[in-house]
């Protein structure tokens, strides 16, 4: 798959997990924010991958 093809779809899996988690409790802000760092991290390892 190509990277722009594996970048789009990892933001629609962060977009889908990170609404379900915060539809299920909006006041875990500290817990939505690992979240998020996670997928950050996720796409910084896929950047080293790519080179």
């Amino acid at each position: 798959m190509k990277y722009s093809n594996k970048k789009k779809w990892l933001k629609v899996i962060e977009f889908a997990i990170v609404g379900f988690a915060l539809w299920l409790n909006p006041s875990a802000s500290l817990l939505i924010f690992l979240l998020k760092l996670c997928f950050q991290i996720l796409y910084a390892l896929q950047k080293d991958e790519k080179k």
